[in-house]
């Protein structure tokens, strides 16, 4: 009997994290490797390259096996039915590029993509914190903000791919632009990018080492009980909430999956921005509906599992 194999794999600005995969879910091969600098397609899929055929080496198959398919999650703007990615800010592509086109012929096998949020979500529905709902949304709070909506039990990608960009709601805050060409975007207040913009603008230079003011600093410093660095977090749970609380009022779901690495392990702060998203949503998408608003479980597999998902079909099950 053939043993059909999947890869799925997530491409960040820093890492490229692959797994090989079976029909059953298990994971055969795990392996990261640096993003490429610069971060051109033919050197990422070069890297991909390497790392299937240590996979296929390690666990004792020929060097021409090939995967059934490959999945691909990147953040950024695409069409996953075309194979374009418009645009994606983490690996500075700033033009359409035919990524599909170029890597399955590189690799002689199917190739389909999907923005990572996108991905995350059926991740968490299928295998994590959001499983049994039929209508939730995935936010992440990283370097970037970004979602993903699972709406009436299927992925809703919009009319063009792009639904979901939860970090452009705007305006927040006033005088900052963003990467995606606007201004003032939720994201540029309250990813781990506007955390540190914050931070930037209290602290001089001769008191604290610009080098230093990460969110992470801001964190630990708020954890301390410094009262500035408490007010940015603060502030950062209010617009966050305030965010969530405007989709909650659109889209009505019955979960919420917070994750990213600002989010993570600060269970705190997932319950601080829950808390505003209960106070600032409407009465009956709060009440009436047993809304849950939650932290991820799969990170930082989630877009490899909800890959996973619609590689084996299940999605459309």
């Amino acid at each position: 009997m053939k043993e059909d194999l999947y890869c799925v794999v997530d491409i960040g600005g820093t890492k490229i994290l692959l797994l090989l995969m079976d029909d059953a879910g298990n994971i055969l091969f795990r392996e990261k490797r640096a993003t490429p600098k610069p971060e051109e397609p033919d050197a990422i899929i070069g890297v991909i390259s390497e790392l299937l055929t240590e996979a296929n080496m390690k666990n004792g198959y020929r060097p021409e096996k090939k995967p059934k398919a490959i999945g691909v999650c990147i953040a950024g703007f695409l069409d996953q039915q075309k194979g374009l990615v418009y645009q994606s800010p983490n690996l500075h592509w700033n033009e359409t590029v035919p990524f599909v086109q170029i890597m399955s012929e590189q690799l002689n096998c199917p190739v389909f993509i999907e923005n990572d949020a996108n991905a995350a979500v059926v991740g968490e529905v299928f295998y994590g914190a959001a499983r049994g709902h039929n209508n939730a949304i995935y936010v992440t709070i990283s370097t970037g903000i970004g979602g993903g909506l699972f709406l009436d039990g299927r992925l809703y990608r919009g009319h063009s791919g792009f639904a979901g960009e939860i970090g452009h709601i705007k305006p927040f805050g006033k005088g900052r632009t963003c990467n995606c060409g606007g201004h003032d975007c939720l994201e540029r207040w309250a990813s781990g990018t506007g955390i540190e913009l914050s931070a930037k603008t209290i602290w001089p230079e001769d008191k604290v080492s610009p080098a230093r003011l990460d969110a992470r600093w801001v964190f630990e410093e708020a954890d301390k009980g410094n009262t500035l660095a408490k007010n940015i977090v603060d502030q950062t749970m209010e617009i966050t909430g305030m965010g969530l609380a405007n989709l909650v009022n659109l889209f009505n779901p019955s979960c919420i999956v917070i994750g990213g690495g600002v989010a993570g392990n600060r269970n705190n702060y997932v319950n601080g921005i829950a808390e505003v998203i209960k106070k600032e949503a409407i009465r009956p998408s709060v009440e009436i509906t047993p809304l849950e608003i939650v932290p991820a479980q799969l990170e930082p597999d989630a877009g490899l599992w909800g890959m996973y998902v619609i590689l084996t079909g299940r999605l459309e099950e």
